[in-house]
């Protein structure tokens, strides 16, 4: 073998998890949170928290380290949301009493790329001349 092996880590040390306040009994604003099965996605993060109190206005980081914009959502206080719809994945977290635990992951360039982008690279495209 002529490349040095280097062992990748998975993906799993890199979960994230932190303690949220939403700042009021209304729950998340429905445009903190994007994606869903219904758009082929997982459910992630589209705001950046605040880190604050409890007292504070809107959502705000209680401990842990903050959420980037992005990241994807995989539990809420232990409840997998993960192939959940939009709707059902803000059900899920309005169900909880505040604050509530989440575990975010960063996600891997290459999952964000389009289905279409990634057919573009596979095949190459080929003009057809008429004969004459």
């Amino acid at each position: 073998m002529s490349k040095t092996l280097r062992k990748k880590r998975h993906w799993l040390s890199k979960v994230q998890e932190c303690v949220v306040s939403w700042g009021g009994p209304a729950g998340p604003d429905p445009d903190l949170l994007r994606g869903g099965a219904e758009r082929g996605e997982f459910p992630y993060l589209a705001g950046r928290l605040a880190a604050g109190g409890e007292g504070a206005p809107g959502p705000a980081l209680l401990s842990g380290k903050a959420p980037a914009p992005g990241d994807v959502l995989l539990e809420v206080n232990g409840t997998p949301v993960s192939g959940l719809t939009h709707r059902d994945t803000l059900a899920v977290v309005r169900h909880f009493r505040e604050p509530v635990r989440l575990k975010t992951v960063r996600p891997v360039f290459y999952y964000r790329i389009t289905k279409q982008a990634r057919l573009e690279k596979t095949f190459e495209i080929i003009e057809v001349s008429p004969m004459t």
